[in-house]
């Protein structure tokens, strides 16, 4: 007797912006781009997913690799509450409240509701709506229609949300190993990182980080990943070339 297939894991996904989700679905599911320049996620695998959003690449490692466990780490109640909703029928998924960053503590985020991805603790509504926009004419999109796309999206709220270390979650959790560090935070990267003490670092095996290239930020992140004995490589999409975001895709060697 045939088995039935396995259901495709980025169905019943749910999202405020449905072209906000087949953005991240293209991304993640059919470009794939947490599994470049040597990065790989499979069965028995453990992944931290630190700017979870809506649980889309959540659903990616759990669902379609296999891990066997993927902790979502997600600050913004607005969007924890759809993260969960995702993620809940995959058994590997475990969801957190909270953000990592390198002190712990109550800090005040912008949540953008129109532009979800974006929330963020550095946001700047006129400098991230620019972004978008240049992404979206760089696209080919009309600049009147990219402006018209754009309206209220950058209207942004603020909001208290719990900030942990990585390292003080790791004790809490007696994790000894993490197979994939995914870290898309919106310019917070360095703090997660500054989260991770010496002590922890050799259980990490592989990163896959965005990195806004801020003040020299993407060699200096580069740098100290080299240092604690990873090979790194960096990328950037086509469609990101307008802007200062790139990936960094780093393997322990």
């Amino acid at each position: 007797m045939m088995s039935s297939p396995e259901p495709d894991p980025r169905h019943g996904i749910r999202h405020s912006d449905p072209s906000q989700l087949l953005f991240q679905i293209k991304e993640v599911f059919d470009d794939r781009t947490y599994l470049r320049h040597g990065v790989e996620v499979g069965p028995g695998d453990l992944v931290f997913d630190v700017g979870a959003n809506v649980g889309v690449a959540a659903s990616f490692f759990a669902g379609e690799c296999k891990a066997a466990a993927v902790h979502s780490f997600e600050p913004v109640a607005p969007i924890f509450e759809m993260l969960s909703e995702n993620v809940g029928r995959f058994e590997a998924c475990r969801p957190h409240r909270f953000g990592l960053s390198d002190r712990p503590g109550e800090v005040e985020f912008t949540y953008y509701p129109g532009a979800a991805a974006m929330s963020s603790l550095y946001a700047d509504p006129e400098r991230d709506r620019q972004m978008v926009r240049d992404v979206l004419v760089g696209t080919g999109v009309d600049p009147t229609e990219a402006d018209r796309r754009l309206e209220g999206d950058f209207d942004g709220l603020s909001v208290s949300c719990e900030m942990k270390t990585m390292s003080a979650f790791m004790e809490e959790e007696s994790i000894e190993r993490i197979d994939l560090l995914k870290i898309d935070v919106e310019r917070a990267e360095a703090d997660v990182l500054r989260g991770i003490s010496e002590s922890d670092w050799p259980k990490i095996r592989k990163v896959v980080a965005e990195v806004h290239d801020i003040e020299g930020r993407l060699a200096d992140l580069s740098g100290q990943l080299r240092i604690r004995g990873f090979r790194v490589q960096i990328d950037q999409e086509e469609m990101m070339r307008p802007t200062n975001v790139n990936m960094v895709y780093a393997v322990r060697e």
